[in-house]
This record gives C-alpha cells, structure tokens and sequence, in this order.
C-alpha cells in the first residue's frame, strides 16, 4: 500500500443466527433479514445518522426474484431502516447498489466499498455500509415462458424450473457443485473418512461455541463467543413467539456412524453425502466501513483493519480449490506468510473442498474454523462472506490476536478472500 493510500476499517459488523431450511426464518424474506442486520450494524457502530453522511449501501443477494421486488433492495432496505432511526435522510439520501459474485458476493459488497473508500477524489467515499441476504427457503420455481414476439402481454407455453437448484449447476461445464468437490477433493486424495471426519469436528465445534455463546445470553458474561452473532425476535411454526439466538443447523447429537451411514450423493468415490455438505440455509450479515482517517476524526470507534481482497480463478470442473490461489495471491500482495495469519475461516462448501484446500494451503486446522462451519452452521449464499468475516473479526478480539484471512470457494470456477487486522 502507498503511502498516500486510504486505510478502511471496519467500524461495526453484526450477522443473524442462520436459520436451516423450511426453520425459524422460514416467513422471514431475503429483505427482512437484511434490514435487521442493517439496523443492528448501525447501533453497534454507535454512529449518528444526522451526523454521518452515508455515501453508499452495497447490497449482496443471489437468488433476486420479482415477486418479493428484490430488485429495489438496498433502496428498500435503506428507506425501512431510516424508519427505526427517526427517518433519517442521511440513511434514505445514500445510493444504492446490489453487487453479485455467487459465493463470493458478500466479499464482493467488502471489495466494493474497499475500492469505494480507497479511490481518489472526486470519487473517493468516507462511509459505506455493506449487507448480504439470503433466504434459500423462500426461492421460487420459475415459469420459463418467455414473452411473444407478438404482444408483450402474452408468453409462451415452457416448464417450470427450480430456481435453486439452477443455481447449483453450471449449465456450460455440466457441473454440479457436489461434482466439483468430488472431482477435486478425489484429485488431491480426500477419503470418504477424512469426510465423514472433518464433519463430525465442524459439528462439535460449532456445538461448543453455541453452549459458550448462550452464557453471554444467559448471565451477560463476557467470554465473547460467537459476539458477531444478534438475537432475532420471530414466530415458530404454531405461531408461537420466539427469540432466534443460535445457528439452527447445528445437530447437537450427530455421531460419526450416523455420518458413515448416509448414502453418497454421486460416485464413484461418494466423498459428498448430506452430511458432508453445507446446509442450505437463510441469514443476513452487515459490515459498516469508514476511511480510517474519516473515522479518527469524528471518534468513532472501530474494531478492525480491512487490509485487502483478492479474486483468482480455477478450472469450473474443481471449482472448490478456488481459495488456494486467492489466499496465495492475496499473502503475496500484501507481503505476508501463512505463518504471519493468526486465524482463518474457509467456507465449508462441502468436507471434500476444504480438506482440499486444507492440504494445498497446509491450513493448520486448529487456527481454521475453529468455531465449526457451513457444514454444521449453514451456507447463506450470498451472505457467507460477510458471515465468517464477522466471525473472524470477533474471534481474533475474542483470542486477543492480529490478523485473520477469510475465503471461500465461488461456483463457475472461483476464489475469494479478504485479510483483516485488529488495530
């Protein structure tokens, strides 16, 4: 970095327990989600809106859909969020835009506002606040009918299609995700075990740190774990009222015969079964970013450096060793040796991609994840980036530690990843 370069740091982050498919978000949108982890973020930050001027809302969401207006996101999140702070103009009067990078998104609304704060006048920025949404339960099928040539009222008899699973198959390569990590994870010689292994550990992780978790819930204790984490006021399925503290995904008596005995989902090495793969989900997750100078200067406090990203490319077909070049190339440019990260959080796609990219990077496993994954937790697409970001940072605090990496694999044959610093 030059000298004359903008720092950006991260002044609030804040995310939704990740609720499982068809669970306690399930009457929750993509948008719901987000305006609460939108206002969550802004009271965290401690900022004044009529004081702030917030320049830019980057949104980050995959599955956009027309009947929920999707489409207006980040406007339509901005304007419900202003409401909760005395309709604030300065909230409502910020542009907005909704980034896409599949897996990767939620680094993407980081990467954006990164480049936002760091450019030179006249485009350079001082506040912007970042979000990802995702609500896999509420995806739609989708009639394929397009519009006749003939009126623009009338459309043409087509299928249905699963507007999820579409996402889940890259239509050019014909490549499933699952493929991918059975490809991959087979290439670098991943047994079904080491599977079935490493899941059971995601698991057991995640389990621990909830049981830690619901003790700064229970008797505001300060032991910090899982701080990125906010309660969610919600209805279970009777209609009964619920307050939403945990990831609803973590299985708390999985035994690793019951994760042997689940049916591969392909072959003909059946490393990718139910069991080791990431959960489909809903959640949301928000980061507000300052010019470190701007921030300084208005005392507002912050927690942690965004000290770069980086986006590499892999062959589609292995799409889940995405992390390796990007964590090489990120370390590179930032001059720095795995040796000198203190922590990292690797998306757990599926069990066979990670431990791929266990073995490629050397990942010392008790420095990664060490709070369980999206195999235990849940993968809420669009918002995982900003998930295990907000994680990472409140971890490294939680260990008084320096510096951490966060990166995942990107369907379409990518990877992404971010480096953070406690200052």
């Amino acid at each position: 970095m030059s000298k004359s370069q903008k720092e950006v740091v991260i002044v609030s982050a804040a995310r939704t327990p990740i609720g499982k498919h068809g669970g306690f978000y399930n009457d929750l949108s993509a948008e719901d989600l987000g305006v609460l982890a939108v206002k969550e973020a802004i009271i965290r930050s401690g900022i004044d809106l009529s004081k702030i001027n917030i320049d830019q809302i980057i949104a980050g969401m995959i599955y956009i859909d027309s009947q929920n207006q999707q489409i207006y996101l980040p406007r339509n999140v901005a304007h419900r969020v202003a409401k909760e702070f005395n309709d604030s103009e300065n909230l409502i009067n910020a542009p907005g835009k909704t980034t896409l990078r599949i897996c990767g998104t939620g680094f993407q609304t980081l990467a954006d506002a990164y480049d936002l704060l760091t450019a030179q006048e006249p485009n350079k920025m001082n506040c912007v606040i970042s979000f990802a949404c995702e609500s896999m339960s509420q995806t739609n099928m989708i009639n394929q009918g397009r519009r006749k040539k003939e009126s623009v009222w009338e459309f043409e008899e087509a299928p249905n299609k699963d507007y999820l699973m579409e996402g889940f198959n890259h239509n050019l390569f014909n490549t499933l995700m699952p493929k991918t990590a059975e490809v991959y994870g087979a290439k670098v010689g991943i047994t079904r075990k080491d599977c079935d292994d490493f899941s059971y550990l995601s698991h057991i992780r995640a389990k621990e740190a909830q049981k830690k978790q619901w003790n700064r819930f229970r008797d505001k204790s300060e032991n910090n774990y899982l701080k990125g984490i906010f309660t969610v006021d919600t209805v279970d399925k009777a209609g009964n009222s619920l307050c939403v503290w945990k990831d609803e995904g973590t299985k708390y008596d999985i035994s690793l015969e019951e994760l042997k005995n689940l049916r591969p989902m392909l072959g003909p090495n059946g490393l990718v079964t139910p069991g080791t793969a990431s959960q489909i989900s809903d959640g949301a997750a928000s980061i507000i970013l300052m010019d470190k100078e701007f921030a300084e200067q208005n005392g507002i406090h912050y927690l942690a450096k965004l000290t770069g990203y980086q986006f590499s490319t892999v062959a589609p077909e292995i799409m889940g060793q995405g992390p390796v070049p990007a964590v090489k190339t990120l370390l590179k440019k930032l001059n720095l040796e795995m040796n000198d990260i203190d922590l990292f959080e690797v998306n757990e796609a599926f069990a066979a991609q990670y431990l791929g990219v266990e073995r490629e990077l050397n990942l010392p496993r008790e420095k990664t994840n060490v709070n369980g994954g999206a195999i235990a937790i849940g993968h809420n697409i669009a918002a995982t980036g900003l998930r295990i970001v907000t994680d990472l940072v409140y971890e490294l605090k939680r260990q008084n530690l320096k510096r951490g990496i966060a990166s995942a694999c990107i369907g379409g044959g990518q990877g992404g990843a971010v480096c953070v610093e406690i200052i």
